[in-house]
C-alpha cells in the first residue's frame, strides 16, 4: 500500500486565494510559467509511505509540480534504462530507482531504508502526484486551469 498526498506550506502565499496567481518581479509578464511552478510556487511537503516505509518529506517547500514531475521523469526513464537518480530541484533531495525484473527498487539521500515497489505502483503513484499538484494548484486559483503549461505538462484529469 502506498500513502501520498502534498501537505501545503502556510507560508507559500501562493496557496491563497487572495494573492494573484502571477509573478510579480515580471511586470511586464506576470502570467506564471514553468520554471514558477517547478521552482517557485506551491510549496508543500510531501506525505509518501510506501509498504510501510516512511519516505516523507518536510521540507522548507518543494514545489508540488517539481515533485510530481521528478516521479514523472523517472518512471519514463525506467521505461528504457534499468538505473536513474533524480533530484528535486530545489531541495537536493535525490531518489534513486533501480529496475528489476519483478519489482523498481527506491532509496533516497535522505532516508536510510530501501523500498520495494511494482512497476505499476510508480506509474501510479506518479500519475497520482501530477494528479493532485494540478487539482491542489487549481483549487487554490481555479483561473489556473487556464494555464497552458500548467494543463498540458502536469494535466488536467480527464473530462477537465
Amino acid at each position: 500500500m502506498i500513502t501520498f498526498f502534498f501537505a501545503p506550506r502556510a507560508e507559500d502565499p501562493f496557496w491563497s486565494s487572495a494573492q494573484r496567481p502571477e509573478n510579480t518581479d515580471r511586470p511586464e509578464h506576470p502570467e506564471l510559467t514553468g520554471a514558477d511552478f517547478s521552482v517557485s510556487c506551491f510549496r508543500a511537503d510531501v506525505r509518501l509511505v510506501v509498504h510501510g516505509v516512511d519516505l516523507s518529506l518536510r521540507t522548507p517547500g518543494l514545489p508540488v509540480v517539481d515533485f510530481a514531475l521528478m516521479l514523472e521523469y523517472a518512471r519514463g526513464e525506467l521505461e528504457t534504462r534499468s538505473d536513474i537518480a533524480v533530484e528535486t530541484s530545489v531541495t537536493g533531495h535525490v531518489f534513486s530507482f533501480s529496475r528489476g525484473p519483478e519489482a523498481v527498487t527506491l532509496t533516497t539521500n535522505y532516508a536510510p531504508r530501501v523500498v520495494e515497489l511494482a512497476w505499476d505502483e510508480l506509474g501510479q503513484l506518479a500519475s497520482r502526484a501530477k494528479a493532485e499538484a494540478f487539482r491542489l494548484i487549481t483549487a487554490a486559483h481555479p483561473e489556473l486551469r487556464g494555464n497552458a503549461w500548467l494543463r498540458e505538462t502536469v494535466g488536467a484529469p480527464p473530462g477537465r
